[in-house]
């Protein structure tokens, strides 16, 4: 068993992420004949924890599981890669919406933004916005599967670059029960190209920080938060399009530059890319 585990542990570990997470999304999205109680829904992202550490562990044993976790606190990796997980997607969010509204001269309307729909007509962003931020980075372990066990396994196959994006795509898979009551192949198609364009600049801060998988939760935590609190479309709805599309774009731009700088072997100048066979 532990040999079959090994030699199939990507495939085994993407079905046990799937089957874990995608039993609470559906559930909570009225697919399926029940609904999971709200303190194990919070587990979903975790479930990209259990899994990750829980095959690691059958796989390459106790001593590779426990580095593993150790990851997530990897923090000495120099300051301006956390400047870029924090500045990169608020800066592709921003341009996206000033964008669009510039061009189709319509100032952005905030009243209506994700955020508000979760806390409330009152909520403060300088009160939600940290709060939000906290939550995510915490309750959010998608990135201990995406980039921590699943990543690592496709580079010791492929450059860094078709590693990327492949699980981007996969990436993007996952996410089709929250599109699965109102799915719009346009709106989905664009949000291919964001899992996409996004998990090469996440490759590029994992394998340039040598694996720190604090990095890229917190880029990816702002980029749920910021998103929240800006008028763009989501699953949820198809409003604010445009500004959706720009935002995709600028992220894609920058995807585009990090290659060509950094190479498609490594995504990095100076760091090998994270490989675990």
């Amino acid at each position: 068993m532990k040999n079959f585990l090994k030699q199939n542990s990507l495939a085994v570990g993407l079905i046990l992420m799937f089957l874990y997470t995608w039993t609470i999304d559906l559930s909570n999205s009225s697919v399926l004949p029940f609904e999971v109680p709200f303190p194990i829904y919070i587990t979903l992202g975790w479930g990209f924890i259990f899994v990750s550490l829980l095959m690691t562990w059958l796989t390459l044993g106790k001593d590779e599981m426990a580095k593993l976790f150790k990851r997530f606190f990897l923090w000495r990796v120099g300051w301006k890669w956390f400047l870029a997980a924090l500045l990169l997607e608020p800066f592709c969010i921003f341009a996206g919406v000033y964008l669009n509204a510039a061009l189709t001269r319509t100032p952005p309307d905030f009243s209506k933004v994700m955020a508000y729909q979760i806390f409330g007509a009152s909520a403060s962003p300088l009160i939600f916005f940290p709060v939000f931020f906290l939550f995510d980075l915490i309750t959010n372990g998608e990135e201990m599967g995406w980039r921590g066990y699943v990543l690592p396994r496709l580079q010791a196959k492929y450059n860094a670059l078709t590693a990327s994006l492949i699980l981007g795509v996969v990436w993007a898979f996952w996410h089709l029960p929250k599109y699965v009551t109102h799915f719009d192949a346009t709106a989905f198609g664009w949000f291919v190209l964001h899992c996409v364009a996004f998990a090469v600049i996440q490759t590029w801060l994992y394998n340039n920080t040598k694996g720190s998988l604090l990095v890229v939760a917190v880029s990816h935590a702002i980029s749920n938060a910021v998103g929240v609190f800006m008028p763009m479309a989501s699953t949820v709805s198809s409003e604010n399009m445009g500004s959706y599309i720009f935002y995709v774009l600028f992220e894609v731009l920058i995807a585009i530059v990090v290659t060509v700088t950094a190479g498609a072997k490594n995504l990095s100048r100076t760091e090998e890319r994270q490989m675990q066979e």
